[in-house]
């Protein structure tokens, strides 16, 4: 194993990176969620960003890795201590904010159809940015359409079913 890895919280976790590990083990990656890379201890090792020359992880300094960006560490000395922490690209879900999805879902399966993205509001906790910027590009169509609606069609329609202007504002604050 290229590192131990202890999970601290729930997009945060704690990897131990060995003296013992093997150089050709440290290959370029990419990760899925953008990282927040606090350094905890280590000697000489370094953080190598695709098209970047080789960075000295120093220890108490936090290093961003943005997702789908190619990147390695380069071996140094003693264990390399680092807390990566991913939660920047998640937002927690308001209560209300479920409480309207609950609602879409409700009126959607009525239609005889599923909601997908109202599901997730009700079912996750957190959802992601990525998830809020396709909200934030549906309802951006939906809310102009929603003034021309019929009031019988309004309830049928992706705008009421993701939860309305106060969805909406929820999504525009966390995508700024």
């Amino acid at each position: 194993m290229v590192y131990e890895q202890e999970n601290i919280g729930k997009y945060k976790f704690k990897r131990v990176f060995t003296e013992n590990v093997e150089t050709d083990e440290l290959i370029w990656h990419r990760d899925r969620e953008d990282r927040k890379v606090y350094v905890e201890s280590g000697n000489d090792w370094m953080l190598q960003i695709d098209n970047e020359l080789p960075q000295v992880l120093q220890e108490g300094q936090t290093y961003f890795i943005p997702k789908m960006t190619y990147h390695r560490v380069i071996k140094g000395t003693g264990d390399l201590k680092i807390i990566i922490d991913e939660s920047s690209n998640y937002v927690r879900v308001p209560k209300t904010i479920k409480e309207n999805a609950k609602k879409g879902v409700y009126y959607s399966k009525r239609e005889g159809k599923v909601n997908r993205i109202a599901l997730s509001l009700v079912e996750n906790e957190y959802v992601s940015k990525d998830l809020l910027k396709e909200i934030k590009h549906i309802l951006d169509g939906q809310k102009i359409l929603s003034e021309s609606i019929k009031k019988s069609d309004l309830k049928k329609s992706d705008f009421y079913s993701l939860g309305g202007e106060n969805t909406y504002k929820w999504v525009l604050r966390h995508l700024v």
